[in-house]
């Protein structure tokens, strides 16, 4: 029997022991991460007044980046499984589909594969359009497999470089233009044979004599029908996000977001300025902002900010009318690096904005799992707000990490097998349903037209895709009369827009809205009074009248537009 000493020795040495195996095996005395998509799902915390609900997972979707539904309700799905270093061409696009009409998605096809780093895709005419540098693609199925037969490039030009900084963010913006996020090239020191294209003219290949742009540090927007191509103002890194009135946000991985104040429009018209962009910083608690993670056991790598916002991405204004009113103005932006979802308030702020935290001292969404990673939003047909969780180890680019991942390592793509898309709802007596059998695409033209004051921007934004698409001449008295009877500003504001993306937008219809009730209606009516202001001295006189508007945006956007005036009145405005 061993003395008191002795036992004491033993003790020491078995605690020691297990401290050590601790400490070496963290395998057994733990488990996970990875977690299965439902024990992940216990592991996030969100604000108080709302549910985060599981709505599709591995094995029917792997390393998921970007997704859109469409008129009918199908989701695609962008897969990215070769980031950070794999430029083989394993990236593809999953078609989605409720094949038991449950409302949630139980059938994957393969729309189209053969992709390098592809990040975005927006629904457009029968087909897909496809962000995957250098190029734009044009994705659609002719015979109704369920996979592209049809692929053209419609851009080219982008840079490939860093994947964390190429073209993305496929927008269809109030204004009938395509929008995409655009930061330029991030020269690579480290994989520069791999990430070393800077890009050359961006342009239309189909069409050598449509303009080209040589800017390749700013954001996009382009027009496929016409071959229309410009610059934008504003940078954005991985996201971008409208405003219902139309007001462009950017986004960087440590500012959670910019407001494009003057169009690139504005500034071109004086060749000598030396100013080509024009964004005010919102956040009122500075850039790389502090944050507020709940991770155990986090894992940084050498460039990431801890406890800062070091990766902020995919900047969404809600605008899915499903929340409560409180969350109208709110901008969410994914912070994957730490595993966390950061909420601001938008503000009025003279001719710009100012963003104020949701809540001081926590996040509206955040969790414990490291392997966590937020990197995209979406607003529903169902006001949903749809977070993509691309679920991996490590997230940060080994451009900028420490030495040991320079080479391979297997640590840099664990979880590619693995993805989430998780549905953000409000938690209430009467649960947010999933709609089922969307047939948007079905509806006849009256239909289309009531959508566009629906409160949910995904009904809206694609009902005036769809009658834009049309060309449906019975559409227009409908749309004319919203515009002249319609109670909902959003509904006015659209129907405008819609009859512009027609070629239909009538003089007096322009005129009348410079004198809505609603503020945000006139700073657009502004906006499409442009176009007339060499053919109608009528606009130009309502316009000068307008200088003592009692709203500021309106001010400010009459301003940038009255450049285009040159007369002794519009000067003194």
């Amino acid at each position: 029997m061993p003395s008191d000493r002795e036992g004491r020795v033993q003790s020491i040495c078995l605690f020691v022991c297990v401290l050590m195996v601790s400490l070496f095996v963290p395998g057994c005395s733990r488990q996970g991460p990875p977690y299965s998509p439902k024990e992940a799902l216990q592991t996030i915390k969100v604000e108080k007044g709302f549910r985060v609900e599981l709505f599709a997972s591995e094995p029917l979707i792997t390393s998921p980046v970007a997704m859109e539904f469409d008129e009918n309700g199908r989701i695609f799905v962008v897969e990215m499984p070769g980031y950070p270093l794999d430029t083989r061409p394993t990236g593809r696009v999953v078609l989605l589909e409720d094949a038991d009409g449950d409302g949630r998605p139980d059938r994957r096809t393969v729309f189209a594969d053969g992709l390098v780093f592809p990040n975005g895709v927006m629904r457009w005419k029968k087909g897909i359009l496809v962000t995957a540098a250098p190029n734009v693609w044009y994705m659609e199925d002719t015979d109704g497999d369920g996979r592209a037969d049809v692929r053209r490039i419609v851009l080219a030009g982008f840079p490939f470089t860093n994947p964390q900084h190429m073209v993305n963010g496929l927008r269809y913006g109030l204004d009938n233009w395509i929008y995409l996020a655009n930061a330029g090239p991030a020269e690579a020191i480290v994989f520069k044979d791999k990430f070393g294209d800077l890009g050359t003219d961006i342009r239309f290949p189909e069409r050598s004599d449509a303009p080209a742009l040589k800017i390749h540090d700013r954001s996009v927007r382009f027009r496929p029908d016409t071959y229309q191509l410009e610059a934008l103002s504003g940078a954005s890194q991985f996201g971008h996000a409208f405003d219902d009135w139309g007001h462009y946000f950017t986004v960087d991985n440590e500012n959670q977001g910019r407001h494009e104040v003057i169009a690139a429009r504005y500034l071109q018209r004086n060749p000598d300025l030396p100013v080509s962009s024009a964004e005010q910083d919102m956040s009122d608690h500075g850039n790389a902002a502090r944050v507020f993670p709940i991770t155990k056991r986090p894992e940084y790598q050498l460039l990431s900010g801890i406890g800062t916002l070091t990766s902020a991405c995919s900047l969404t204004i809600y605008q899915g009318g499903a929340f409560s009113s409180d969350y109208n103005h709110v901008a969410f932006v994914a912070e994957p690096a730490q595993n966390l979802v950061h909420g601001d308030v938008l503000s009025d702020a003279g001719s710009t904005f100012v963003a104020s935290r949701l809540r001081e001292g926590v996040e509206f969404l955040a969790s414990t799992d490291s392997w966590f990673r937020p990197v995209y939003f979406y607003i529903g047909p169902d006001g949903a707000l749809y977070l993509i969780d691309y679920y991996r180890q490590l997230i940060e680019h080994p451009e900028w990490t420490s030495s040991h991942h320079h080479h391979h390592s297997k640590d840099l793509y664990r979880g590619s097998d693995r993805g989430r898309i998780y549905r953000i709802v409000p938690d209430s007596t009467r649960p947010l349903e999933m709609l089922k059998h969307i047939r948007l695409s079905q509806s006849p033209d009256a239909e289309l037209v009531h959508q566009l004051s629906n409160t949910n921007i995904w009904w809206r934004r694609t009902a005036q895709r769809l009658l834009v698409d049309r060309h449906s001449n019975a559409a227009l008295g409908l749309l004319t009369r919203l515009v002249n009877e319609g109670r909902s500003p959003l509904g006015r504001l659209h129907a405008l827009w819609t009859l512009e993306g027609l070629g239909k937008l009538d003089t007096a219809l322009v005129l009348k809205a410079l004198d809505d009730p609603e503020p945000g209606v006139r700073e657009n009516a502004i906006r499409l009074a442009e176009p007339r202001l060499l053919s109608s001295p009528a606009i130009v006189e309502k316009l000068l009248k307008m200088a003592e508007d009692p709203n500021p945006k309106v001010r400010f956007q009459l301003l940038c537009t009255l450049g285009r005036v040159d007369s002794a009145v519009s000067r003194a405005v």
